[in-house]
Order: structure tokens, then C-alpha cells, then sequence
């Protein structure tokens, strides 16, 4: 069945929205507000209507995930703002396909959305924002839309746009910028920005009334006629797309938007006059935790000296003449800070200044740690120590100091921390200093701990979800401060995560091929990733790490980090590092190099042939604002040669949330489905949820594709990270919670 084509009045009419809305003047004095929020998400993953898009932002630094169902096809979204004014969304979606073999295609796609103009507070200027949907994908979804939307009402929004691609598939109105170009790229994951804003263009409108406070009703004029969907447009029919739902009767989606709770909203809509569709959302910001003080008990207040004459003894210093008194105060210290989650390492006490070396186990923002140590020292030293430094120690290397005037601390407790920030000098930590005394029992030390596990695989072709549930047991023992001994064993319980060859080979055949032969059915490149699941399925127990570690501090500003075993799941080997990261810059380099081999997929302590060596060198910058840049240039596990960039967005939280992107010299061809490796991070404290304090994040890397182009060894605690936490920029961003 073929819908009518829209009259050319109704064209006409919603051609020329978007120019009106835009060229209307502000009146003299009007302000500009702030980017505009949405309040529903459409079923792309942005605020929006139904399928259409509007210029609304969601609020900075949120989260948002929206699963959807429909006839045409289901979809999955997760979206971040990533500024103010940007927005972005990862999308997996699923539809039938009578050409797969499996009866549907599953495809991913990258959607961003840019804030340009403000609504004016006062006058008719309204929003506006300019969109790209599936910017690095098959190009199925993809689209481009520039948009304005209105606030005609405190219950009314009315958005109007011209769409290309997909938003102009119906009802078009002329090709401006030229032709869009040919057949749709079905391996995807390269930038197709060729066909961006070229083609046909079509209008397209929206609006949503609040007709009450949780009930907002949708309607909206699409030129997205679900051609792929239905099997009526050739460049699906060229990329085996092809379906056979039924066509869309007319060009007007209609639907409602339901909040069932200040983070979660349903949707339903019937697209077309003839299709069903449902959406269930949620939104998340980092910013805003469930328990903003949290619910750990509150830090033992600051204790005042007491007068001169009251402690003349304690005042002079003449109690560094007997010599039970350090190891005394020491102890008395120790003690406490245990209970504040904290280990006192080793201690420098002289008559007017004391130095205490911590490991922090317990607070997510060091700033609290320090803090916390300050007011215990207060407590537990004699009046004469005027000079409280508190050095923070990570994997056996003292990281950075905080020096403190004990009469500020006094002074400063009931104030705004700001003061006691100012007053505070961080600075790079004295590697040996003299008269360090360590305490008793830091090593020789054995920790264990047995934990379940879920280890979980995502966007696979055949089986979207692949997880295993099991138990696992870790432990260390620390020989000497940085010199670590650390092992894991996990044991499989249930799960779906078989073990499986790649392509269509059976488990029995693939184990019965050379490295040539691997390499040659995967383009000529070895299979140093993408064989993973091979590594599955296992019911013995396995070990994923046995290491031996040495971190050092040759210098104040030098950091080395030398580990030797069973690296990580798949490789074994030796990997050496050295970082240079001074406690105050925003600036570190780094440079590391493995010569691993790849392990046996059931045997424990067994390796397959293949080794290789890789090494990367690398720069770290700290943006401000919780933004951190990487670049890593180097060698891969594949003998790729490229460059990886990461950007990460950190929160005083303890959340952050990156992408990554890696390019080498594999041609896409070599690389395969996907062009290049790329993916996004996600970590979220477990003190975020729970309102208690911890260290312990959950998290992982979502990628699209496991392809074995740009990838590098999984090597734990690397220098950066380990150090950072305890460096200014971070120290700092958590400094509100010194005095928590």
C-alpha cells in the first residue's frame, strides 16, 4: 500500500516553519537562557517527540537509557550530555531481514546533537540545535536535522525542522546541497560524512502538551516512512535489508509519555495510522547522588590544644627525649585511622612536625581521607607539632603530600572549606625521607577475599547478552611496600557464555588450525581478540591473574611499575612502565613495553604459540572541569601500528564515563566489520548507590564490535590511574569533602 504524498500546501507550510522561527527578532533587552531541557526522550534516545527530534538538551552530565519495542524493530539507546550544549547516543537496534539467514539484522549507530541558540526569555527566538544520526555506522538510521523548538505555553512546545537521510525518505522537497550518494556501507563504523546534509530534504514538526503533571500527549508530521523497515527503498533492497512489514498509511505518528517516577518515563505511539511501537526510559546524573552526604558516621571533631600551662612539658617538646613515646603515639594513631577505613604505613614525628604516610581504602575522594587524618592527628599529637603533613601512599609509592599549619586546622574547622584549601600546600612526596618509621605489620601482609563474579558480553551479532556468573577468590600478599604478590581464581557457576570458535568453525576445528591459518581466515591478521569466547564456557577453575609487581619512586616526580605473570584472561608475559607525573601540573607522560604471549583456552598455566611485543608511549592532560585526554601511540597485540584517543568525564562521585577511539595502519578491509575499534567506558561507585563509603567501582568498556585491530593488553593498576587520586587536580575537584 503506497500513503498519499502530502499536498504541496502542507509542504509548503512546514517547509518554511523552520525559517520563520529562526529569523524571528528578540525584542530590544531580552536575555538568553540557558539551553533549553527536555523533559520526554523520543524513541531514538534525545529529547524529543516520537521518531522526530527537537532543540531541547537534557541536563548537563546525565545519563539516559531508553529500550524500545515496536513492529519495525527494537532498539536499545544509551545516550549522555555530554556538555551544556552536546549530546550523544549509542544505539543498537534489531529488525527482520527475509535475506539473513538469521531472519533479522542487528546494527549500531552513533547519533550526536548540538545546541546552537538559546530560547530568548522574553520574544519569539526559539531554541535550535542541529543533529546527525548514525554518524559512525551502516548509515540505516542515518539522518541529519536542523530543528527549532518553542515554548508557547508552560504546557506547550511546538518543534519544526528540515530532516535529510531517513527524516526525508517521504515528502521531500528538493536536494539543495546535492545528491546524497549510493548504496548504504553494510560494513559500517567509518564516518560517512559524504552524505551528510546532501540529498533530499523534508519537513518535519512535533508537539507536546503536559496535559497533566505526569501525562504529556505527542503528535508529529515525519517524513521517515520506515522504508527499510517495509522493504520499499533500493538501497535497502542492495544492502539485504530488505523486510516485509507493512507500509505506513500516513506521514503522522501520535503518542503519549507517561512519568512513572522523577527517572523513569513509558511511552506508547502508533506510527504511521497502522504500526504500535512502546518505549521504556530512564534518566541519571552523576551529579546528583541518592545520598549526597552519605550515611557514614561523621569524622571525629578537630581538639583544640590545650593552654601552655596547662602542658608546659608537651608545649617545649621535651617529650621526643623518651624513647616509648613515638612508637606510643604511632600506635595510638594507627589505631584510629584503621577505624576511618585508613592504614597508617609509616610516620616522621619530630618536636614540632609530624608526617604520617596513608593508604586509603575506604573514601572515593582522597580529599576526605586527608582530611580526616588531620583531625586524628590533631587528637593524637602533643602540642608542640605545629606542621601536619599527611602523604598519601598508593601500591607502596608515596604519591603526594598535604602540609598543614596544626593552628589553621584549629582555626578553619567550622569555615568554608575553601579556607582550609587555601591554607593547605600540596606538593610532590619526599621518596625516602630520613627518621621514617614504618609500622608494625604493613609487611610482610597476606589479604584474601571471596566475592561472586559477573562477567557479561555485549552487542554480539547472535546473542546480544552473553554472561557468566561464578565465584572468585583474590588475594595478595605484599613482601615489601611495592613489591606485591597478586592472584585471582574464579570458578564458573551457570551462564550462556559457551565457549565458541569465531566464524563458522566448531571449537574442535579452530583449536586444529596454525597461526597462519587463523590469520588467514581473519583477513591476514592474527585473531588476538576476537577469539574471546573461547575463553568461555570453561568449568574448571580458571586463573585470569598471577603476578609478581614491582612499583618504585626513583625520583619525586618518577613513577616505575614492573609485573611478570598471567597478565590478564588471554596473554602472559612481562610488561614494564615508567611514568612521569608531577603532584601540581595537569600534564604526564608515559611509556611502556609487553612481550606477552597469548595463554591456552582451557589449560591454566599452559600458552599457545603466538607472542608479540607492544609498547606505547603517552601523554595525559587534565582539561579542568573533570575532562581528561589521553593519547597512546604505539604497537598492538595484532603488530598494528596506531594511535588510540580517549576522552573521560569525571565526576566528584566517583562515576566517569569516556569513548575511545584507535586507528591503525590494518586498512578497514584487514580491521573488517567496523573500520576501526572504538567504544565508550562507564564506571559507577558502588558508594553512589549504597550512600556508604567505598572505593569499589562496577563498570566495564562497551564496543560494538570485538574485532583484533588497535588492541593492547589488559595489564592491571597502571601508573596513571593508580597515582592520580591523590594528585592536585583530583585532590582539589573533591576538596568539599576535607571536612566531611
Amino acid at each position: 500500500m503506497t500513503k498519499p504524498r502530502p499536498s504541496s500546501l502542507t509542504r509548503g507550510l512546514l517547509a518554511t516553519a523552520l525559517p520563520v522561527a529562526v529569523m524571528a527578532l528578540v525584542p530590544a533587552g531580552a536575555g538568553f537562557a540557558d539551553p533549553m531541557i527536555g523533559t520526554t526522550l523520543n524513541r531514538y534516545g534525545l529529547p524529543g517527540a516520537i521518531d522526530t527530534p527537537t532543540a531541547e538538551m537534557l541536563p548537563d552530565a546525565t545519563l539516559s537509557a531508553v529500550l524500545g519495542y515496536a513492529e519495525l524493530g527494537n532498539a536499545v539507546g544509551l545516550g549522555f550530555q555530554i556538555l551544556p550544549r552536546a549530546s550523544v547516543v549509542l544505539r543498537y537496534g534489531k529488525f527482520d531481514s527475509l535475506r539473513e539467514r538469521r531472519g533479522y539484522v542487528r546494527d549500531r549507530s552513533f547519533d550526536f546533537r548540538l545546541s546552537l541558540l538559546d530560547e530568548a526569555e522574553n520574544g519569539w527566538r526559539p531554541a535550535l540545535a542541529v543533529g546527525i544520526q548514525d554518524a559512525i555506522g551502516t548509515g540505516f538510521y542515518g539522518a541529519e536535522y536542523i530543528v527549532a523548538t518553542k515554548t508557547l505555553s508552560p504546557r506547550l512546545r511546538v518543534s519544526a525542522g528540515l530532516g535529510w537521510g531517513r527524516l526525508a525518505s517521504d515528502g521531500g522537497i528538493g536536494s539543495p546541497f546535492s545528491e546524497r550518494g549510493g548504496v548504504l556501507d553494510d560494513e559500517g563504523g567509518a564516518l560517512q560524512a559524504d552524505r551528510w546534509f546532501r540529498g533530499e530534504v523534508a519537513p518535519f514538526a512535533n508537539l507536546q502538551w503536559q496535559a497533566t503533571d505526569k501525562l504529556t500527549l505527542l503528535a508529529e508530521y515525519s517524513g521517515d516512512d520506515y522504508a527499510c523497515e517495509t522493504g520499499n527503498a533500493d538501497n535497502c533492497l542492495a544492502a539485504n535489508w530488505v523486510s516485509d512489514e507493512e507500509p505506513l498509511k500516513t506521514n503522522l505518528n501520535l503518542g503519549l509519555s507517561y512519568q512513572a517516577g522523577p527517572n523513569y518515563q513509558i511511552g506508547a505511539y502508533l506510527l504511521g495510522g497502522n504500526q504500535l511501537a512502546l518505549t521504556a526510559s530512564m534518566t541519571l546524573n552523576p551529579r546528583q547522588a541518592p545520598y549526597p552526604s552519605g550515611l557514614e558516621k561523621g569524622p571525629a571533631p578537630v581538639r583544640p590544644r590545650p593552654a601552655v600551662a596547662a602542658d608546659p612539658e608537651g608545649w617545649a617538646g621535651t617529650w621526643t627525649a623518651d624513647p616509648t613515646a613515638q612508637p606510643a603515639i604511632q600506635k595510638a594513631l594507627g589505631d584510629a585511622l584503621a577505624k576511618e577505613g585508613q592504614t597508617l604505613e609509616s610516620m616522621v614525628l619530630t618536636a614540632n612536625r609530624a608526617e604520617v604516610r596513608i593508604r586509603n581504602n575506604r573514601y572515593i575522594q582522597q580529599a576526605e581521607a586527608v582530611g580526616r587524618t588531620a583531625r586524628l592527628m590533631t587528637r593524637a599529637l602533643p602540642p608542640s607539632v605545629e606542621t601536619l603533613v599527611v602523604t598519601s601512599v598508593e601500591e607502596g609509592m608515596p604519591t603526594s603530600s598535604v602540609t598543614m599549619r596544626r593552628s589553621d586546622v584549629e582555626r578553619l574547622e567550622n569555615t568554608e572549606v575553601s579556607h582550609i584549601a587555601n591554607a593547605a600546600v600540596m606538593t610532590d612526596a619526599e621518596p625516602r625521607p630520613a627518621g621514617l618509621v614504618q609500622s608494625p605489620g604493613i609487611a610482610p601482609r597476606f589479604q584474601w577475599s571471596i566475592r561472586p563474579s559477573l562477567s557479561t558480553g555485549l552487542f554480539d551479532p547472535d546473542e546480544p547478552l552473553r554472561y557468566e556468573v561464578g565465584a572468585t577468590a583474590t588475594a595478595t600478599y605484599e613482601i615489601l611496600p611495592g613489591l606485591t604478590l597478586n592472584g585471582t581464581l574464579r570458578q564458573r557457576l551457570f551462564g550462556n557464555a559457551d565457549q565458541d570458535a569465531p566464524g563458522a568453525l566448531s571449537v574442535d576445528d579452530y583449536l586444529a588450525l596454525s597461526d597462519e591459518e587463523i590469520a588467514e581466515g581473519n583477513n591476514g591478521v592474527y585473531r588476538v581478540r576476537s577469539d574471546g569466547r573461547m575463553y568461555s564456557g570453561n568449568d574448571k577453575p580458571r586463573v585470569p591473574e598471577l603476578t609478581l609487581n614491582w612499583n618504585a619512586r626513583p625520583t619525586e616526580t618518577v613513577y616505575t611499575r614492573v609485573t611478570v605473570g598471567l597478565l590478564e584472561n588471554m596473554y602472559g608475559g612481562v610488561s614494564g612502565e615508567a611514568l612521569w607525573k608531577p603532584v601540581n601540573s595537569r600534564l604526564a607522560l608515559g611509556a611502556e613495553i609487553n612481550r606477552v604471549r597469548k595463554r591456552d583456552y582451557r589449560d591454566a598455566f599452559e600458552f599457545l604459540d603466538y607472542e608479540v611485543t607492544t609498547g606505547h608511549v603517552s601523554a595525559y592532560y587534565e582539561f579542568g572541569g573533570g575532562f581528561v585526554g589521553q593519547l597512546d601511540v604505539g604497537r598492538y597485540l595484532a603488530g598494528d601500528d596506531g594511535a588510540t584517543v580517549t576522552i573521560t568525564r569525571e565526576f566528584a562521585s566517583g562515576w566517569s564515563v569516556g569513548a575511545y577511539a584507535t586507528k591503525t595502519d590494518l586498512s578497514s578491509e584487514e580491521f573488517g566489520e567496523g573500520s576501526f575499534d572504538k567504544g565508550i567506558t562507564i564506571r559507577v561507585p558502588l558508594s553512589f548507590a549504597l550512600g556508604t563509603p567505598s572505593k569499589r567501582t562496577v563498570g566495564g568498556t562497551i564496543s560494538s564490535l570485538n574485532r583484533d585491530g588497535g588492541r593492547r593488553v589488559r595489564v592491571q593498576d597502571r601508573l596513571y590511574d593508580t597515582v592520580r587520586d591523590s594528585h592536585a587536580t583530583k585532590m582539589y575537584d573533591g576538596w568539599g569533602r576535607f571536612w566531611r
